[in-house]
């Protein structure tokens, strides 16, 4: 793309649209689990057009400059860009917000900056509603064990919120040369004194220890990486996996009532976490190229050939809540209904569990002595 196509393609994308109702003149939103607009007045349904563009991957080195860029409110039809002036995180909504997504944090302000960012060219639409979030979520919580008595309560009546996830994919056809040993094991029959001093055999087993090297190729498809800056990678990798053959073209409408996160982890950075979570399944690979009963990697050398990205966005249903003054969060994979979180304990549990053990076992302690 040249950069004359780069600036109309940017300047086309900041151009905000309006999804008005045929019907009523209303704003329409998007409902998740379909593909269509409805009006949240007089129920108009507008079907959302199949967008028959190629979801495209790009070369990691000379991709950069031909993603198309424009600035985060361009991700949504009347989109606003806004910070949390708590936990710093950026998004783009389509209505008024008074509290952070992300911490709960109230501190919420609009920003104008003019900063251009990648715009992602592929989503998931969000394909569980709002009520289905929330009953996952408060089942969820009352699974907890040793949770506090009123968080189920809580749990039915707190805010949850529509977040688009931003995340990176990478492809790569990895070559790796290792060095390494191959262990072969065998047994030897050894002497050894026992405790009442008599003389004794055992069979032991030994390994010997033989030179290994090689090369192994590893491919690499869409090895997932979120780039959200405000959420940990613990509780976004629990939501995998993500059904990422139905990706669909980026459409404005599909955000339409709903939270854009911008990212927060760069290009760069997103790949080294990739090469993190691609490394164990090298290791694996040489371990079995290696053979024999056990194995040690010595030297390993990593390159990469064949390697592409996309910047996608994942439907998510976000409960933060605070707790004494904590803030947990609770995350529901809009595709699939997984439910991962965080959650507060309930110390009165804990200890009268704990007093309810001891008193038991004192009680058959004392029973097998005097009963």
């Amino acid at each position: 793309m040249s950069p004359d196509e780069l600036a109309t393609a940017s300047a086309d994308a900041s151009e905000l649209l309006t999804f008005p109702c045929g019907q009523c003149g209303a704003d329409l939103q998007f409902k998740a689990g379909t593909n269509a607009m409805t009006c949240p007045y007089c129920g108009h349904v507008e079907s959302i057009a199949a967008d028959q563009r190629p979801i495209v991957e790009y070369d990691l080195k000379s991709g950069l400059a031909a993603m198309r860029r424009a600035p985060a409110r361009a991700l949504a039809t009347e989109g606003k860009a806004i910070q949390c002036g708590g936990c710093g995180a950026v998004a783009v909504v389509t209505t008024a917000a008074s509290r952070c997504a992300f911490c709960d944090a109230p501190s919420v302000v609009e920003i104008d900056s003019a900063e251009e960012v990648f715009l992602p060219e592929s989503l998931l639409p969000f394909g569980l509603d709002e009520r289905a979030a929330r009953e996952l979520f408060a089942k969820w919580v009352a699974g907890r064990w040793f949770a506090p008595s009123d968080l189920v309560k809580r749990a039915r009546t707190e805010k949850i919120d529509g977040v688009y996830l931003p995340y990176w994919t990478y492809d790569s056809q990895t070559t790796t040369r290792y060095t390494g040993l191959r262990g072969k094991h065998y047994w030897d029959t050894e002497s050894y004194t026992d405790s009442n001093g008599k003389r004794q055999t055992r069979r032991v087993r030994k390994t010997r220890w033989y030179p290994a090297a090689g090369v192994v190729q590893v491919p690499f498809d869409d090895v997932l990486i979120c780039a959200s800056g405000s959420l940990p990678p613990t509780l976004t990798e629990a939501l995998e996996p993500w059904d990422l053959q139905e990706l669909r073209s980026y459409a404005p409408q599909f955000l339409s009532g709903f939270i854009a996160e911008r990212y927060g982890v760069s290009l760069e950075q997103g790949f080294a976490r990739a090469e993190e979570r691609m490394e164990p399944l090298i290791r694996s690979a040489i371990r079995a190229d290696i053979g024999g009963d056990t194995q040690q990697i010595l030297s390993v050398r990593i390159s990469h050939a064949h390697t592409t990205f996309k910047h996608l966005l994942l439907p998510a249903w976000i409960s933060s809540y605070r707790y004494h003054d904590k803030v947990f969060r609770a995350l529901v994979n809009a595709r699939t209904g997984e439910v991962v979180g965080e959650r507060p304990w309930s110390w009165v549990k804990i200890t009268l569990t704990v007093l309810a053990v001891v008193a038991v076992i004192v009680t058959v302690v004392l029973l097998s002595r005097y009963g």
